[in-house]
């Protein structure tokens, strides 16, 4: 288990290392990373569509004994793909991503410390599958900056496959 502040650094991170994909070329930013798999720009859009859904439908509604239900997931990562191939830029992407990064950081910023520990429920649930841990917003963010990890080691070993540095 690790701070709040720990927190915001892991989720400040993965922005500061989204910085790096502007170096990526092009093409390669557009190129599925796997077979049957998602290219860095829907990734990228992936991550600021969870970032701005989480700020707009999620956050207002974090709080003690809250019975929160959360979008259908596929539906979200969705959108999130068809935009990334709406002929938008990789630099648009990758800016839209860190801007839906930099408001929701702020947003949890301006929270007090008894936010992170206050428990609700989640469709339906008091413990989160995968941890085992109370649903709160600590866990919650943990929990997204352990995607977001996950996503960013994905990209990079895609990236070490095209002998691409960033």
């Amino acid at each position: 288990m690790y701070t709040i502040n720990e927190l915001y650094q892991g989720m400040e991170q993965f922005n500061e290392w989204a910085d790096t994909l502007y170096k990526v070329e092009e093409n390669l930013f557009f190129t599925p990373i796997a077979k049957g798999k998602w290219a860095m720009a829907e990734i990228m859009t992936h991550i600021a569509y969870w970032d701005t859904y989480i700020l707009t439908a999620m956050l207002p509604k974090m709080e003690q004994d809250a019975d929160i239900q959360s979008i259908d997931i596929e539906k979200l990562n969705k959108e999130a793909a068809t935009h990334a191939k709406s002929g938008i830029s990789q630099k648009q992407i990758l800016q839209e991503q860190q801007q839906a990064r930099n408001a929701l950081l702020t947003a949890l910023k301006a929270k007090d410390e008894s936010f992170f520990t206050s428990t609700f429920k989640l469709n339906g649930e008091t413990l989160d599958e995968h941890s085992g841990y109370p649903h709160n917003a600590f866990n919650y963010f943990s929990g997204f900056v352990w995607h977001d990890n996950h996503h960013r080691k994905q990209i990079e070993d895609f990236l070490e496959e095209q002998n691409q540095s960033v």
